[in-house]
């Protein structure tokens, strides 16, 4: 007699030492921990704690990283022109003192 076996049938069998093997997997998955509890929770309120706590994602700090950049340039900018500023101001003024002389 011939024995045919069939693909599902021995697909689904388990040696009795892969059956121990799995069973820390079992039991980490079934076993409650403190650990998946504040993961699940962090990653459930994530968006509320960051506001509430006032924290910083790296998307916020990217932002304000451009904007601290583009204010420096303007202070340079500023403090660049001062010195011009400063001395057109002093001609005026002594043009000023010119005209009043008159």
């Amino acid at each position: 007699m011939t024995v045919y076996e069939t693909p599902d049938a021995t697909e689904g069998k388990h040696s009795f030492l892969d059956g121990i093997k799995e069973i820390p997997g079992y039991i980490d998955q079934r076993l409650p921990t403190l650990d998946k509890d504040f993961d699940l929770y962090f990653e459930e309120n994530l968006p509320a704690i960051i506001e509430e706590w006032g924290l910083l994602s790296s998307v916020h700090l990217t932002q304000l990283e451009r904007r601290i950049t583009r204010i420096h340039q303007q202070v340079d900018y500023l403090e660049k022109e001062r010195a011009t500023l400063e001395e057109r101001a002093a001609r005026l003024d002594r043009e000023l003192k010119i005209l009043e002389g008159l």
